[in-house]
């Protein structure tokens, strides 16, 4: 073992002034750790206090290295500061290391070394490293509650700092906020401004009314149209009397415009009536419901006074069903008249001819004035019973087969041998000659028209359809309005005065039918006529095909 008594002092003769102390019981029992290394950090000797902290035998620990006792970390340190300090300083002092005892528990140790240089026995100095090692438990144990006493007021400070600037952030947040509840609450009320400048402005009453039908919003409009049609009664109010468009027929108050709204229904232009007198109001009303978030909130209904329009129209039919009758009487006489002039025998035949023109003239105009009285009166009388309707139908495309030829329109049929059904005979061949005419008409460069009858399960149906010049979507809502004619029609010289099909669904609608078509501009028309099996029931809607 290396000499243990490197502190020892020797007297001046050469003798030890401590001669008889037993040094390495001192260096075993010694309150603190002693290690002598190599400068490499190969242990060659080692206290028994060292050895006890660590768990590990003397024995056991001679001839390893220091580095092996510590953590990583500290092998780091210790090679980078205390290495390099006994190399160059000779020593270093109050090193805070680790030392990891055998079962792997740290021991916290302060270590101070000096490095002397010894001769060996050839007269060489060889480097020896003197290492104390004091346990530093109770301090390290200090250093660790300081330190978390320090890094607990750090907290604390940061805590206050982190409230205070969320603080001022929530404060900043909260200015923002306001800035922008003001900027919205200035923009709102613009808006609200807007939209009532807009609302009052417009010549159509609106009204917002909720899920249960009370009233959110009207404008002026509204407001003084209700008043003087019906006082101070609220616009929504239960119980009040609204008649349907015979102004005689109260309306159930379920399908008034108001509860239908309220149900989240979506209709237009329900025509219906208010007050009573000269203040007697027609009102054409629309409804769409209010959607927030895809849940019905309530609807917005417009109401168009529409009391003159209805009155003008009414004076209207009135007017030509007035003049068509006093037209017919004269018609009637003149007819009569043309007949009897053709009964003279040994006329001119030049004189014959032209009374033939007269007489058929005169007939056209006498159908032009009935069709206009049926029209006017919106009623049809109907005589039914029992008839052939493969007869009517096989009838009316005789007569128009001179006209179809003259136009270069073949006709193609598909009509059963018989078909009987309890109709009005003569108002059946006028819906014949009606659609057939029209189709032939319709068709002015040439082209097909089909006629087809036949029955099933639930109807008896008659299609015409032809390739001629089609409607656009735009003139198919008006096809059954009176005196319509689409702009094709107009343009391309076709005779008719837009009645035609009106009296063909009066007449269909009489039946207890129904008409529907389908048209395309430039493709053509297809009308169908759907009439029920049993007399007094309604047809089923065919669709149209």
């Amino acid at each position: 073992m290396p000499s243990t008594d490197g502190n020892r002092h020797k007297g001046q003769e050469g003798t030890d002034p401590a001669e008889g102390t037993d040094y390495e019981e001192h260096f075993h029992a010694a309150a603190s750790g002693y290690l002598v290394l190599t400068t490499d950090g190969t242990i060659l000797d080692v206290n028994q206090t060292l050895a006890s902290w660590t768990g590990r035998s003397r024995d056991g620990l001679l001839g390893g290295n220091i580095l092996d006792l510590m953590p990583l970390a500290d092998q780091v340190l210790f090679a980078s500061y205390a290495v390099p300090q006994l190399a160059v300083s000779g020593c270093f002092n109050e090193m805070a290391a680790d030392l990891v005892s055998a079962d792997g528990e740290r021991i916290p140790v302060l270590l101070s070394g000096v490095r002397s240089e010894d001769d060996d026995d050839g007269g060489h100095g060889t480097g020896l490293d003197r290492i104390a090692v004091f346990n530093a438990s109770e301090r390290r144990l200090y250093e660790r509650e300081l330190v978390a006493a320090l890094r607990k007021a750090e907290a604390a400070e940061a805590a206050r700092a982190a409230a205070e600037e969320e603080i001022r952030q929530k404060q900043k947040a909260l200015e923002e906020k306001d800035r922008v509840l003001q900027a919205n609450l200035l923009e709102s009320r613009e808006r609200e401004a807007l939209l009532e400048s807009i609302l009052d402005a417009v010549d159509v009453g609106l009204l917002v009314v909720d899920q249960e039908g009370n009233t959110l919003l009207t404008n002026a409009h509204l407001h003084s149209n209700w008043r003087r049609a019906m006082g101070d009664i609220p616009i929504t109010a239960k119980g009040q009397t609204i008649f349907g468009p015979d102004r005689v027929t109260p309306i159930e108050p379920a399908d008034s415009p108001a509860r239908r709204a309220a149900s989240g229904e979506s209709f237009s232009d329900q025509l219906v009536w208010f007050g009573a007198g000269e203040h007697e109001m027609a009102l054409n009303v629309s409804a769409r419901p209010i959607k927030t978030e895809g849940s019905f909130s309530g609807s917005v209904l417009a109401f168009s006074d529409v009391s003159r329009l209805v009155r003008a129209v009414a004076a209207q039919e009135e007017f030509v069903a007035s003049v068509s009758h006093e037209l017919r009487t004269p018609l009637t006489s003149i007819m009569g008249y043309l007949d009897l002039a053709l009964d003279e025998e040994g006329l001119p035949p030049q004189v014959t001819v032209a009374l033939q023109v007269a007489l058929r003239n005169s007939e056209r105009l006498l159908a032009l004035v009935s069709d206009l009285l049926s029209v006017a009166s919106g009623a049809t009388k109907m005589d039914r019973r029992p008839a052939d309707l493969a007869d009517i139908v096989r009838a009316g495309v005789v007569s128009v087969s001179p006209k179809a030829g003259a136009g270069r329109v073949d006709l193609v049929t598909e009509i059963p041998a018989s078909l009987t059904a309890d109709v009005d005979p003569q108002r059946l061949a006028q819906v014949v000659d009606n659609l057939l005419s029209n189709a032939v008409k319709y068709s002015p460069g040439g082209g097909t028209v089909t006629v087809r009858l036949w029955q099933d399960e639930q109807s008896i149906r008659l299609q015409v359809t032809d390739t001629g010049i089609g409607m656009s979507e735009a003139e198919q809502e008006k096809v059954f309005t009176k005196f319509f004619r689409s702009r094709r029609a107009v343009a391309s010289a076709v005779p008719g005065v837009g009645l035609g099909l009106v009296i063909t669904k009066n007449i269909v609608e009489s039946h207890g039918g129904e008409l529907s078509f389908v048209s395309s501009p430039g493709q053509g028309s297809e009308f169908t006529v759907s009439l029920p099996k049993v007399p007094g029931t309604a047809a089923g809607i065919s669709p149209a095909r």
